[in-house]
Protein backbone atom coordinates (compact mmCIF):
# COMPACT_ATOMS: atom_id res chain seq x y z
CA UNK A 1 0.00 0.00 0.00
CA UNK A 2 1.84 3.10 -1.26
CA UNK A 3 1.43 6.62 0.17
CA UNK A 4 1.71 10.03 -1.43
CA UNK A 5 4.26 11.95 0.66
CA UNK A 6 3.05 15.22 -0.80
CA UNK A 7 -0.23 14.69 1.04
CA UNK A 8 1.21 14.19 4.52
CA UNK A 9 2.27 17.07 6.75
CA UNK A 10 2.88 17.04 10.49
CA UNK A 11 5.06 18.49 13.23
CA UNK A 12 7.32 15.42 13.03
CA UNK A 13 7.52 12.59 10.49
CA UNK A 14 9.64 9.64 11.59
CA UNK A 15 10.47 6.41 9.73
CA UNK A 16 10.92 3.16 11.61
CA UNK A 17 10.43 -0.57 11.13
CA UNK A 18 6.82 -1.64 10.43
CA UNK A 19 6.10 -4.76 12.51
CA UNK A 20 2.32 -5.03 12.69
CA UNK A 21 0.07 -3.88 9.83
CA UNK A 22 -2.72 -1.35 9.92
CA UNK A 23 -3.16 2.35 10.62
CA UNK A 24 -3.89 3.87 14.03
CA UNK A 25 -4.93 7.48 14.63
CA UNK A 26 -5.27 8.57 18.24
CA UNK A 27 -3.72 10.48 21.13
CA UNK A 28 -0.38 9.30 22.55
CA UNK A 29 0.24 7.79 25.95
CA UNK A 30 3.97 8.17 26.61
CA UNK A 31 5.30 5.42 28.85
CA UNK A 32 8.07 6.84 31.02
CA UNK A 33 10.30 5.28 33.64
CA UNK A 34 12.27 2.99 31.32
CA UNK A 35 15.68 4.38 32.33
CA UNK A 36 17.12 4.52 28.84
CA UNK A 37 17.58 8.28 28.79
CA UNK A 38 19.54 10.09 31.51
CA UNK A 39 19.30 13.80 30.72
CA UNK A 40 21.86 16.33 31.91
CA UNK A 41 19.44 18.90 33.32
CA UNK A 42 20.59 21.91 35.37
CA UNK A 43 18.59 22.53 38.57
CA UNK A 44 17.97 25.70 40.53
CA UNK A 45 19.59 26.34 43.93
CA UNK A 46 16.26 25.89 45.68
CA UNK A 47 15.83 22.40 44.22
CA UNK A 48 19.24 21.00 45.21
CA UNK A 49 18.00 19.73 48.58
CA UNK A 50 14.98 18.19 46.85
CA UNK A 51 17.25 16.25 44.49
CA UNK A 52 19.44 15.11 47.38
CA UNK A 53 16.39 13.83 49.27
CA UNK A 54 15.11 12.15 46.11
CA UNK A 55 18.43 10.31 45.83
CA UNK A 56 18.43 9.22 49.50
CA UNK A 57 14.86 7.94 49.26
CA UNK A 58 15.74 6.01 46.09
CA UNK A 59 18.66 4.32 47.86
CA UNK A 60 16.40 3.39 50.79
CA UNK A 61 13.77 1.95 48.40
CA UNK A 62 16.45 -0.02 46.55
CA UNK A 63 17.73 -1.49 49.84
CA UNK A 64 14.22 -2.55 50.87
CA UNK A 65 13.58 -4.06 47.44
CA UNK A 66 16.85 -6.01 47.59
CA UNK A 67 16.13 -7.27 51.09
CA UNK A 68 12.75 -8.66 50.04
CA UNK A 69 14.26 -10.17 46.90
CA UNK A 70 17.10 -11.78 48.85
CA UNK A 71 14.68 -13.27 51.39
CA UNK A 72 12.57 -14.72 48.59
CA UNK A 73 15.60 -16.24 46.84
CA UNK A 74 16.92 -17.61 50.15
CA UNK A 75 13.71 -19.54 50.83
CA UNK A 76 13.14 -20.72 47.27
CA UNK A 77 16.57 -21.30 45.78
CA UNK A 78 19.01 -21.44 48.67
CA UNK A 79 21.74 -19.57 50.48
CA UNK A 80 24.30 -19.70 47.66
CA UNK A 81 22.06 -17.86 45.16
CA UNK A 82 20.92 -15.37 47.80
CA UNK A 83 24.53 -14.34 48.43
CA UNK A 84 24.57 -12.66 45.02
CA UNK A 85 22.72 -9.73 46.57
CA UNK A 86 25.37 -9.14 49.21
CA UNK A 87 27.51 -7.35 46.62
CA UNK A 88 24.52 -5.22 45.54
CA UNK A 89 23.90 -4.20 49.14
CA UNK A 90 27.58 -3.37 49.52
CA UNK A 91 27.34 -0.81 46.71
CA UNK A 92 24.20 0.73 48.22
CA UNK A 93 25.82 1.02 51.65
CA UNK A 94 29.13 2.42 50.38
CA UNK A 95 29.44 5.82 52.06
CA UNK A 96 31.97 6.99 49.44
CA UNK A 97 29.49 6.42 46.60
CA UNK A 98 26.64 8.02 48.57
CA UNK A 99 28.68 11.10 49.59
CA UNK A 100 30.18 11.50 46.14
CA UNK A 101 26.75 11.48 44.52
CA UNK A 102 25.38 14.06 46.97
CA UNK A 103 28.42 16.29 46.39
CA UNK A 104 28.01 15.91 42.62
CA UNK A 105 24.39 17.10 42.87
CA UNK A 106 25.39 20.12 44.95
CA UNK A 107 28.50 21.14 43.03
CA UNK A 108 27.33 20.53 39.48
CA UNK A 109 23.68 21.45 40.14
CA UNK A 110 22.50 18.44 38.12
CA UNK A 111 19.62 16.05 38.74
CA UNK A 112 19.97 13.09 41.10
CA UNK A 113 19.66 10.47 38.34
CA UNK A 114 22.38 12.11 36.24
CA UNK A 115 24.68 12.54 39.25
CA UNK A 116 24.35 8.91 40.38
CA UNK A 117 24.81 7.69 36.81
CA UNK A 118 28.08 9.65 36.44
CA UNK A 119 29.47 8.44 39.77
CA UNK A 120 28.65 4.80 39.02
CA UNK A 121 30.11 5.07 35.52
CA UNK A 122 33.38 6.27 37.04
CA UNK A 123 33.57 3.23 39.29
CA UNK A 124 32.55 0.95 36.45
CA UNK A 125 35.47 2.22 34.35
CA UNK A 126 37.79 1.58 37.29
CA UNK A 127 36.58 -2.02 37.48
CA UNK A 128 37.02 -2.44 33.72
CA UNK A 129 40.66 -1.37 33.96
CA UNK A 130 41.44 -3.65 36.89
CA UNK A 131 43.75 -6.63 36.37
CA UNK A 132 41.95 -8.52 39.13
CA UNK A 133 39.32 -10.81 37.61
CA UNK A 134 37.01 -10.75 40.63
CA UNK A 135 36.75 -6.95 40.36
CA UNK A 136 35.86 -7.09 36.66
CA UNK A 137 33.23 -9.66 37.60
CA UNK A 138 31.48 -7.04 39.76
CA UNK A 139 30.58 -4.86 36.75
CA UNK A 140 27.21 -6.53 36.18
CA UNK A 141 26.38 -6.13 39.89
CA UNK A 142 27.22 -2.43 39.69
CA UNK A 143 25.05 -2.05 36.57
CA UNK A 144 22.10 -3.68 38.32
CA UNK A 145 22.42 -1.36 41.32
CA UNK A 146 22.78 1.67 39.08
CA UNK A 147 19.59 0.86 37.16
CA UNK A 148 17.69 -0.05 40.32
CA UNK A 149 18.43 3.29 42.05
CA UNK A 150 17.82 5.37 38.92
CA UNK A 151 14.50 3.60 38.42
CA UNK A 152 13.42 4.75 41.89
CA UNK A 153 14.69 8.29 41.28
CA UNK A 154 12.80 8.62 38.01
CA UNK A 155 9.69 6.81 39.19
CA UNK A 156 8.81 3.16 38.93
CA UNK A 157 7.61 2.18 35.45
CA UNK A 158 4.72 0.30 37.04
CA UNK A 159 3.25 3.60 38.20
CA UNK A 160 3.06 4.79 34.59
CA UNK A 161 1.61 1.50 33.36
CA UNK A 162 -1.13 1.68 35.99
CA UNK A 163 -2.19 5.08 34.59
CA UNK A 164 -2.98 3.56 31.19
CA UNK A 165 -6.61 2.55 30.89
CA UNK A 166 -6.80 2.16 27.11
CA UNK A 167 -7.92 4.24 24.12
CA UNK A 168 -4.50 5.55 23.12
CA UNK A 169 -1.34 4.68 21.20
CA UNK A 170 1.49 3.55 23.48
CA UNK A 171 4.78 5.38 22.90
CA UNK A 172 7.92 4.22 24.70
CA UNK A 173 11.64 3.77 24.37
CA UNK A 174 10.99 0.03 24.51
CA UNK A 175 8.47 -2.44 25.89
CA UNK A 176 9.45 -5.51 27.90
CA UNK A 177 7.54 -8.80 28.14
CA UNK A 178 6.47 -7.77 31.66
CA UNK A 179 4.98 -4.59 30.20
CA UNK A 180 3.13 -6.80 27.74
CA UNK A 181 1.41 -8.62 30.58
CA UNK A 182 0.05 -5.38 32.02
CA UNK A 183 -0.82 -3.79 28.68
CA UNK A 184 -2.56 -6.97 27.55
CA UNK A 185 -5.35 -6.14 30.01
CA UNK A 186 -6.21 -2.90 28.21
CA UNK A 187 -6.95 -1.96 24.61
CA UNK A 188 -4.09 -0.02 23.08
CA UNK A 189 -4.79 1.33 19.59
CA UNK A 190 -1.17 0.85 18.53
CA UNK A 191 2.48 0.88 19.58
CA UNK A 192 5.46 3.04 18.62
CA UNK A 193 8.90 2.55 20.21
CA UNK A 194 12.42 3.94 19.83
CA UNK A 195 14.03 0.51 20.00
CA UNK A 196 13.20 -2.94 18.67
CA UNK A 197 13.14 -5.01 15.51
CA UNK A 198 10.70 -7.21 13.57
CA UNK A 199 10.82 -10.00 16.14
CA UNK A 200 11.11 -7.94 19.34
CA UNK A 201 8.47 -8.63 21.98
CA UNK A 202 6.49 -5.47 21.29
CA UNK A 203 6.24 -6.62 17.64
CA UNK A 204 5.02 -10.07 18.66
CA UNK A 205 2.53 -8.61 21.12
CA UNK A 206 1.18 -6.07 18.62
CA UNK A 207 0.57 -8.73 15.97
CA UNK A 208 -1.07 -10.95 18.57
CA UNK A 209 -3.40 -8.12 19.61
CA UNK A 210 -4.03 -7.14 15.99
CA UNK A 211 -2.96 -3.51 16.39
CA UNK A 212 -0.57 -1.44 14.21
CA UNK A 213 3.00 -1.00 15.44
CA UNK A 214 6.23 0.65 14.35
CA UNK A 215 9.54 0.14 16.18
CA UNK A 216 13.14 1.37 15.79
CA UNK A 217 12.07 5.04 15.71
CA UNK A 218 15.10 6.09 17.83
CA UNK A 219 14.01 9.59 18.91
CA UNK A 220 10.22 9.37 19.08
CA UNK A 221 9.87 9.31 22.89
CA UNK A 222 12.00 12.48 23.16
CA UNK A 223 9.89 14.63 20.85
CA UNK A 224 6.38 13.56 21.84
CA UNK A 225 4.16 14.46 24.79
CA UNK A 226 1.13 12.81 26.35
CA UNK A 227 -2.07 13.54 24.41
CA UNK A 228 -0.26 14.65 21.22
CA UNK A 229 -2.22 13.46 18.19
CA UNK A 230 -0.31 10.66 16.47
CA UNK A 231 -0.65 8.47 13.40
CA UNK A 232 1.04 5.05 13.33
CA UNK A 233 1.35 3.52 9.87
CA UNK A 234 2.16 -0.13 10.57
CA UNK A 235 2.16 -0.93 6.85
CA UNK A 236 5.07 1.28 5.83
CA UNK A 237 6.66 2.24 9.13
CA UNK A 238 5.77 5.95 9.37
CA UNK A 239 4.81 7.79 12.55
CA UNK A 240 3.40 11.31 12.36
CA UNK A 241 3.08 13.62 15.37
CA UNK A 242 0.40 16.33 15.41
CA UNK A 243 -0.56 15.89 11.74
CA UNK A 244 -2.56 18.51 9.89
CA UNK A 245 -6.27 17.87 9.34
CA UNK A 246 -5.74 17.18 5.64
CA UNK A 247 -3.16 14.52 6.57
CA UNK A 248 -5.57 12.92 9.04
CA UNK A 249 -8.25 12.82 6.34
CA UNK A 250 -5.82 11.21 3.89
CA UNK A 251 -4.85 8.54 6.41
CA UNK A 252 -8.51 7.88 7.26
CA UNK A 253 -8.97 7.00 3.57
CA UNK A 254 -5.96 4.63 3.69
CA UNK A 255 -7.37 3.15 6.90
CA UNK A 256 -10.66 2.47 5.11
CA UNK A 257 -8.85 0.76 2.21
CA UNK A 258 -6.97 -1.46 4.66
CA UNK A 259 -10.24 -2.28 6.41
CA UNK A 260 -11.86 -3.20 3.07
CA UNK A 261 -9.07 -5.72 2.35
CA UNK A 262 -9.69 -7.19 5.81
CA UNK A 263 -13.42 -7.55 5.08
CA UNK A 264 -12.63 -9.22 1.77
CA UNK A 265 -10.34 -11.75 3.48
CA UNK A 266 -12.89 -12.39 6.23
CA UNK A 267 -15.02 -14.17 3.63
CA UNK A 268 -12.64 -17.15 3.60
CA UNK A 269 -12.60 -17.57 7.40
CA UNK A 270 -14.46 -20.89 7.43
CA UNK A 271 -12.91 -22.29 4.25
CA UNK A 272 -10.21 -24.96 4.45
CA UNK A 273 -6.55 -24.07 3.97
CA UNK A 274 -5.86 -26.10 0.86
CA UNK A 275 -3.98 -25.35 -2.37
CA UNK A 276 -5.77 -25.25 -5.74
CA UNK A 277 -4.50 -28.76 -6.50
CA UNK A 278 -5.69 -30.21 -3.19
CA UNK A 279 -2.69 -30.12 -0.82
CA UNK A 280 -3.92 -29.48 2.72
CA UNK A 281 -1.91 -27.20 5.01
CA UNK A 282 -2.39 -26.80 8.76
CA UNK A 283 -2.83 -23.09 9.51
CA UNK A 284 -2.98 -22.33 13.22
CA UNK A 285 -2.44 -19.31 15.47
CA UNK A 286 0.14 -18.19 18.00
CA UNK A 287 -1.31 -17.28 21.40
CA UNK A 288 0.05 -15.02 24.14
CA UNK A 289 -2.88 -14.86 26.58
CA UNK A 290 -5.71 -17.30 27.25
CA UNK A 291 -8.30 -14.56 26.72
CA UNK A 292 -7.33 -14.40 23.03
CA UNK A 293 -8.67 -17.86 22.12
CA UNK A 294 -11.88 -16.31 20.81
CA UNK A 295 -9.84 -13.99 18.58
CA UNK A 296 -7.93 -16.88 17.03
CA UNK A 297 -11.22 -18.58 16.16
CA UNK A 298 -12.72 -15.42 14.69
CA UNK A 299 -9.87 -15.20 12.16
CA UNK A 300 -10.35 -18.81 11.06
CA UNK A 301 -7.27 -20.40 12.60
CA UNK A 302 -7.29 -24.17 12.97
CA UNK A 303 -6.13 -24.61 16.53
CA UNK A 304 -3.20 -23.02 18.35
CA UNK A 305 0.24 -23.84 17.00
CA UNK A 306 2.11 -22.08 19.79
CA UNK A 307 0.94 -21.06 23.24
CA UNK A 308 3.71 -19.14 25.01
CA UNK A 309 3.51 -19.90 28.73
CA UNK A 310 6.16 -17.30 29.66
CA UNK A 311 3.58 -14.69 30.56
CA UNK A 312 2.18 -16.83 33.36
CA UNK A 313 5.57 -16.53 35.04
CA UNK A 314 5.95 -12.82 34.26
CA UNK A 315 2.51 -11.79 35.51
CA UNK A 316 3.09 -11.92 39.26
CA UNK A 317 5.53 -11.73 42.12
CA UNK A 318 5.18 -15.44 42.95
CA UNK A 319 5.85 -18.56 40.92
CA UNK A 320 2.60 -19.93 39.44
CA UNK A 321 1.48 -23.09 41.22
CA UNK A 322 0.62 -26.33 39.45
CA UNK A 323 -3.07 -25.64 40.05
CA UNK A 324 -2.86 -22.12 38.60
CA UNK A 325 -1.09 -23.39 35.52
CA UNK A 326 -3.46 -26.32 35.09
CA UNK A 327 -6.47 -23.99 35.27
CA UNK A 328 -4.97 -21.74 32.59
CA UNK A 329 -3.98 -24.56 30.23
CA UNK A 330 -7.26 -26.40 30.67
CA UNK A 331 -9.23 -23.24 29.89
CA UNK A 332 -7.42 -22.91 26.56
CA UNK A 333 -7.70 -26.61 25.70
CA UNK A 334 -11.46 -26.60 26.37
CA UNK A 335 -12.09 -23.37 24.44
CA UNK A 336 -10.20 -24.53 21.34
CA UNK A 337 -11.53 -28.14 21.41
CA UNK A 338 -11.73 -30.20 19.22
CA UNK A 339 -8.78 -28.41 17.60
CA UNK A 340 -5.41 -28.83 19.27
CA UNK A 341 -3.16 -26.49 21.24
CA UNK A 342 0.63 -26.80 21.35
CA UNK A 343 1.85 -25.61 24.76
CA UNK A 344 5.48 -24.51 24.88
CA UNK A 345 7.23 -24.90 28.21
CA UNK A 346 8.55 -21.68 29.72
CA UNK A 347 11.07 -19.69 27.69
CA UNK A 348 12.35 -17.31 30.37
CA UNK A 349 15.72 -15.58 30.47
CA UNK A 350 17.16 -13.18 27.90
CA UNK A 351 14.91 -10.13 28.16
CA UNK A 352 12.16 -12.08 29.96
CA UNK A 353 13.11 -11.65 33.60
CA UNK A 354 10.51 -12.90 36.09
CA UNK A 355 10.17 -11.39 39.54
CA UNK A 356 9.35 -14.77 41.04
CA UNK A 357 12.84 -16.26 40.89
CA UNK A 358 16.36 -15.07 40.26
CA UNK A 359 18.08 -15.29 36.89
CA UNK A 360 21.57 -13.96 37.66
CA UNK A 361 22.89 -11.10 35.46
CA UNK A 362 24.84 -12.43 32.48
CA UNK A 363 27.12 -10.88 29.90
CA UNK A 364 25.23 -12.55 27.01
CA UNK A 365 21.76 -13.40 28.38
CA UNK A 366 20.38 -14.55 25.00
CA UNK A 367 23.16 -17.12 24.88
CA UNK A 368 22.96 -17.92 28.55
CA UNK A 369 20.72 -19.50 31.18
CA UNK A 370 17.32 -19.46 29.55
CA UNK A 371 14.38 -21.57 28.40
CA UNK A 372 14.94 -25.33 28.59
CA UNK A 373 18.30 -24.77 30.30
CA UNK A 374 16.48 -23.28 33.29
CA UNK A 375 13.87 -26.05 33.25
CA UNK A 376 16.47 -28.81 33.29
CA UNK A 377 18.53 -27.05 35.97
CA UNK A 378 15.41 -26.57 38.12
CA UNK A 379 13.72 -30.01 37.89
CA UNK A 380 11.06 -29.22 40.53
CA UNK A 381 10.01 -26.14 38.56
CA UNK A 382 9.93 -28.16 35.33
CA UNK A 383 7.95 -30.99 36.93
CA UNK A 384 5.24 -28.62 38.13
CA UNK A 385 4.76 -27.28 34.60
CA UNK A 386 4.84 -30.72 32.99
CA UNK A 387 2.26 -32.04 35.45
CA UNK A 388 -0.02 -29.06 34.77
CA UNK A 389 0.24 -29.54 31.00
CA UNK A 390 -0.40 -33.29 31.28
CA UNK A 391 -3.45 -32.75 33.49
CA UNK A 392 -4.86 -30.33 30.91
CA UNK A 393 -4.38 -32.92 28.15
CA UNK A 394 -7.15 -35.30 29.25
CA UNK A 395 -9.35 -34.46 26.21
CA UNK A 396 -6.53 -35.46 23.85
CA UNK A 397 -6.07 -32.10 22.10
CA UNK A 398 -2.90 -30.87 23.87
CA UNK A 399 0.63 -31.16 22.52
CA UNK A 400 3.88 -30.25 24.29
CA UNK A 401 6.81 -28.25 22.91
CA UNK A 402 10.36 -27.92 24.29
CA UNK A 403 12.09 -24.57 23.49
CA UNK A 404 15.76 -23.67 22.96
CA UNK A 405 16.96 -27.24 22.49
CA UNK A 406 20.60 -27.31 21.41
CA UNK A 407 21.51 -31.00 21.74
CA UNK A 408 20.13 -34.51 21.56
CA UNK A 409 21.02 -35.02 25.24
CA UNK A 410 18.63 -32.22 26.24
CA UNK A 411 15.76 -33.83 24.30
CA UNK A 412 16.32 -37.09 26.10
CA UNK A 413 16.50 -35.35 29.49
CA UNK A 414 13.19 -33.61 28.72
CA UNK A 415 11.52 -36.86 27.74
CA UNK A 416 12.74 -38.54 30.93
CA UNK A 417 11.28 -35.66 32.96
CA UNK A 418 8.01 -36.04 31.06
CA UNK A 419 7.86 -39.78 31.74
CA UNK A 420 8.57 -39.18 35.44
CA UNK A 421 5.70 -36.66 35.59
CA UNK A 422 3.40 -39.16 33.88
CA UNK A 423 4.41 -41.87 36.35
CA UNK A 424 3.57 -39.62 39.31
CA UNK A 425 0.15 -38.77 37.91
CA UNK A 426 -0.63 -42.44 37.27
CA UNK A 427 0.20 -43.30 40.88
CA UNK A 428 -2.07 -40.48 42.06
CA UNK A 429 -4.90 -41.66 39.82
CA UNK A 430 -4.98 -38.38 37.86
CA UNK A 431 -6.05 -38.70 34.23
CA UNK A 432 -4.06 -37.34 31.27
CA UNK A 433 -3.49 -38.14 27.61
CA UNK A 434 -1.16 -41.16 27.58
CA UNK A 435 -0.44 -40.50 23.89
CA UNK A 436 0.36 -36.80 24.26
CA UNK A 437 2.66 -35.65 21.43
CA UNK A 438 5.92 -33.93 22.40
CA UNK A 439 7.91 -31.81 19.97
CA UNK A 440 11.05 -29.71 19.79
CA UNK A 441 11.51 -26.13 18.67
CA UNK A 442 14.30 -25.92 16.12
CA UNK A 443 15.71 -22.47 16.84
CA UNK A 444 19.39 -23.15 17.54
CA UNK A 445 21.72 -23.95 14.59
CA UNK A 446 23.11 -27.05 16.33
CA UNK A 447 19.56 -28.45 16.62
CA UNK A 448 18.90 -27.64 12.96
CA UNK A 449 22.00 -29.59 11.93
CA UNK A 450 20.93 -32.53 14.14
CA UNK A 451 17.26 -32.31 13.14
CA UNK A 452 17.11 -35.89 11.82
CA UNK A 453 18.43 -37.39 15.04
CA UNK A 454 16.24 -35.12 17.18
CA UNK A 455 13.14 -35.90 15.10
CA UNK A 456 13.55 -39.62 15.87
CA UNK A 457 13.12 -38.82 19.58
CA UNK A 458 9.88 -36.76 19.29
CA UNK A 459 6.55 -36.52 17.48
CA UNK A 460 7.03 -33.27 15.57
CA UNK A 461 9.39 -30.35 14.93
CA UNK A 462 8.46 -26.66 15.04
CA UNK A 463 10.89 -24.18 13.49
CA UNK A 464 11.29 -21.03 15.62
CA UNK A 465 12.69 -18.58 13.11
CA UNK A 466 12.89 -15.61 15.48
CA UNK A 467 15.90 -17.07 17.28
CA UNK A 468 17.11 -19.32 14.48
CA UNK A 469 17.68 -16.32 12.19
CA UNK A 470 19.28 -14.39 15.06
CA UNK A 471 21.77 -17.15 15.80
CA UNK A 472 22.39 -18.11 12.16
CA UNK A 473 23.25 -14.54 11.16
CA UNK A 474 24.76 -13.38 14.50
CA UNK A 475 22.28 -10.48 14.58
CA UNK A 476 20.57 -9.31 17.78
CA UNK A 477 16.93 -9.34 16.69
CA UNK A 478 16.04 -6.48 19.03
CA UNK A 479 18.82 -4.12 17.92
CA UNK A 480 17.43 -1.50 15.56
CA UNK A 481 20.94 -0.45 14.45
CA UNK A 482 21.55 -3.77 12.73
CA UNK A 483 17.98 -4.72 11.92
CA UNK A 484 18.82 -4.37 8.22
CA UNK A 485 20.93 -7.54 8.60
CA UNK A 486 18.09 -9.56 10.15
CA UNK A 487 16.59 -11.16 7.04
CA UNK A 488 14.78 -14.48 7.13
CA UNK A 489 14.99 -14.66 3.33
CA UNK A 490 18.77 -14.85 3.61
CA UNK A 491 19.87 -17.84 1.47
CA UNK A 492 21.67 -19.40 4.47
CA UNK A 493 18.41 -19.34 6.45
CA UNK A 494 16.39 -20.79 3.55
CA UNK A 495 18.87 -23.63 3.12
CA UNK A 496 18.81 -24.59 6.79
CA UNK A 497 14.98 -24.49 6.83
CA UNK A 498 14.86 -26.77 3.78
CA UNK A 499 17.26 -29.14 5.52
CA UNK A 500 15.18 -29.23 8.73
CA UNK A 501 11.97 -29.98 6.81
CA UNK A 502 13.63 -32.77 4.85
CA UNK A 503 15.22 -34.27 7.98
CA UNK A 504 11.90 -34.21 9.83
CA UNK A 505 10.06 -35.92 6.98
CA UNK A 506 12.83 -38.50 6.55
CA UNK A 507 12.46 -39.32 10.27
CA UNK A 508 8.68 -39.69 9.85
CA UNK A 509 7.42 -36.58 11.69
CA UNK A 510 5.58 -33.48 10.57
CA UNK A 511 7.33 -30.08 10.57
CA UNK A 512 5.73 -26.74 11.39
CA UNK A 513 6.90 -23.19 11.83
CA UNK A 514 5.83 -20.92 14.68
CA UNK A 515 8.34 -18.09 14.14
CA UNK A 516 7.40 -14.75 12.63
CA UNK A 517 8.66 -15.84 9.20
CA UNK A 518 5.55 -18.02 8.95
CA UNK A 519 3.38 -14.89 8.92
CA UNK A 520 5.41 -13.04 6.27
CA UNK A 521 3.41 -13.22 3.02
CA UNK A 522 6.62 -12.94 0.99
CA UNK A 523 7.82 -16.20 2.58
CA UNK A 524 4.56 -18.16 2.26
CA UNK A 525 5.04 -19.55 -1.23
CA UNK A 526 8.67 -20.49 -0.52
CA UNK A 527 7.73 -22.34 2.68
CA UNK A 528 4.82 -24.02 0.91
CA UNK A 529 7.16 -25.12 -1.87
CA UNK A 530 9.69 -26.44 0.66
CA UNK A 531 6.89 -28.74 1.92
CA UNK A 532 6.26 -27.15 5.33
CA UNK A 533 3.32 -28.96 6.92
CA UNK A 534 2.06 -26.34 9.36
CA UNK A 535 2.10 -22.54 9.64
CA UNK A 536 1.44 -21.00 13.06
CA UNK A 537 0.97 -17.23 12.81
CA UNK A 538 -0.47 -14.28 14.74
CA UNK A 539 -4.29 -14.47 14.56
CA UNK A 540 -4.72 -11.42 12.34
CA UNK A 541 -2.27 -12.90 9.78
CA UNK A 542 -4.35 -16.05 9.29
CA UNK A 543 -6.72 -14.69 6.55
CA UNK A 544 -3.92 -13.31 4.36
CA UNK A 545 -1.76 -16.44 4.59
CA UNK A 546 -4.82 -18.62 3.92
CA UNK A 547 -5.74 -16.56 0.85
CA UNK A 548 -2.21 -16.95 -0.57
CA UNK A 549 -2.19 -20.71 -0.02
CA UNK A 550 -5.74 -21.21 -1.35
CA UNK A 551 -4.87 -19.27 -4.52
CA UNK A 552 -1.76 -21.29 -5.34
CA UNK A 553 -1.01 -24.58 -7.02
CA UNK A 554 1.41 -26.57 -4.83
CA UNK A 555 3.63 -27.50 -7.77
CA UNK A 556 3.82 -23.82 -8.74
CA UNK A 557 5.01 -23.09 -5.18
CA UNK A 558 7.69 -25.76 -5.55
CA UNK A 559 8.96 -24.02 -8.70
CA UNK A 560 8.97 -20.65 -6.92
CA UNK A 561 10.86 -22.12 -3.94
CA UNK A 562 13.40 -23.78 -6.24
CA UNK A 563 14.01 -20.46 -7.99
CA UNK A 564 14.32 -18.58 -4.69
CA UNK A 565 16.90 -21.11 -3.50
CA UNK A 566 19.14 -20.26 -6.46
CA UNK A 567 19.81 -16.68 -5.34
CA UNK A 568 22.97 -15.80 -3.40
CA UNK A 569 21.71 -12.63 -1.63
CA UNK A 570 18.68 -11.88 0.54
CA UNK A 571 17.97 -8.73 -1.48
CA UNK A 572 17.68 -10.81 -4.67
CA UNK A 573 15.24 -13.22 -3.00
CA UNK A 574 13.19 -10.26 -1.71
CA UNK A 575 13.05 -8.59 -5.16
CA UNK A 576 12.03 -11.87 -6.77
CA UNK A 577 9.25 -12.51 -4.24
CA UNK A 578 7.98 -8.92 -4.48
CA UNK A 579 7.61 -9.36 -8.23
CA UNK A 580 5.86 -12.73 -7.78
CA UNK A 581 3.44 -11.41 -5.14
CA UNK A 582 2.52 -8.27 -7.08
CA UNK A 583 1.76 -10.34 -10.17
CA UNK A 584 -0.28 -13.00 -8.37
CA UNK A 585 -2.08 -10.96 -5.68
CA UNK A 586 -2.87 -7.49 -7.05
CA UNK A 587 -5.89 -7.18 -4.74
CA UNK A 588 -3.71 -7.47 -1.61
CA UNK A 589 -1.72 -4.28 -2.44
CA UNK A 590 1.82 -5.65 -2.11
Amino acid sequence: MEIDKNKIKSQYLLKGVPVSPGIAISKAFVLRGDLVEIDEIAIEDLKIDTEVQKFKKAVTKAKTELRHLQDKVLHRVGEESAKIFDVHKMFLEDSVIIDETINYIKESQKGADYAFYQVMEKYKNTLYQSDVEIFRGRISDLEDVKKRVIRHIQGDRTEYLDKFTGSAIIVSTDLTPSDAVKLGKHKAFGFATDLGGRTSHVAIMARSMGVPAVVGLRTLSRVIKDDDRIIVDGNLGYVLINPEEATIKYYRELQERFYDIGKQLAGIRDLPCVTTDGKEIELSANLEFSDEVGTTKSYGAKGIGLYRTDYIYLAGEELPSEEEQFTEYQKIAEKIYPESVIIRTMDLGGDKQPKSFLIPPEENPFLGWRAIRISLARPELFKIQLRAILRASSKGNVKLLYPMISSLEEVRECNIALENAKSELRKEGISFDENLDAGVMIEVPSAAVMAYEIAKEVDFLSIGTNDLVQYMLAVDRGNERISYLYKHLNPAVLRIIKQVIQHGHNAGVWVGMCGEMASDPFSTLILLGLDLDEFSVPPNSVPEIKEIIRSTDYHEAVRIADKAMEFEKASDVERFMLKVMRQKFKELNF
